[in-house]
């Protein structure tokens, strides 16, 4: 039988793996989202990204954050380095939640877009979706300390680990509209 903490570790790295999947390719793929992304950038990273506005950062460390993503994505799906990645995926919400933390501190209006072209400024509900992501990874490493290595998941049990980590991935992805529509009115 395996261990509730085998679990715990397996649907965490699902559900960050879905979410950063999703962050990257929406950051890279829709028309405009980069560029968006780019002009959003700047304003959430503050003097840094004011700084590599006009030096050769200007579109490096902006490419860094899919280019990061896409490897979290890969190192969470990957049973080696697991551990890593999770540590990983932690730290880089923590640096997101800075940055947004910084922007709500210096009253900035800029949207996320953190998940594609967005238009509701920066709030606490993305500080509270990366709070739950980092309880997310946070409780992955919890799981992978209990566990004792690396066991052989049979396919039902993955498809089914795979349909419930897609629930909680899905509302971390559209958490800025699921804020919007249960916002109280005016």
């Amino acid at each position: 039988m395996i261990p509730i903490s085998h679990w715990a570790q397996v649907e965490s790295r699902l559900v960050l793996a879905m979410v950063f999947a999703f962050s990257a390719a929406t950051k890279v793929f829709p028309a405009g989202g980069y560029a968006s992304f780019r002009k959003s950038f700047a304003e959430l990273s503050g003097p840094l990204g004011r700084w590599t506005a006009g030096h050769r950062g200007d579109r490096a460390l902006p490419a860094a954050v899919p280019a990061a993503e896409a490897l979290l994505v890969a190192g969470l799906l990957a049973p080696a380095g697991s551990d890593l990645a999770l540590a990983a995926a932690f730290v880089l919400l923590l640096a997101f939640s800075a940055a947004l933390a910084g922007a709500l501190r210096r009253g900035s209006t800029v949207s996320c877009n953190c998940f594609g072209a967005g238009h509701a400024p920066v709030g606490r509900a993305q500080l509270a979706r990366n709070a739950l992501l980092m309880a997310t990874a946070g409780t992955g490493l919890a799981g992978s300390l209990g566990d004792s290595g690396a066991r052989p998941i049979g396919v039902p049990a993955l498809l089914v680990g795979v349909l419930a980590a897609t629930a909680p991935a899905w509302i971390a992805a559209f958490w800025d509209d699921l804020a919007d529509l249960l916002a109280t009115p005016g």
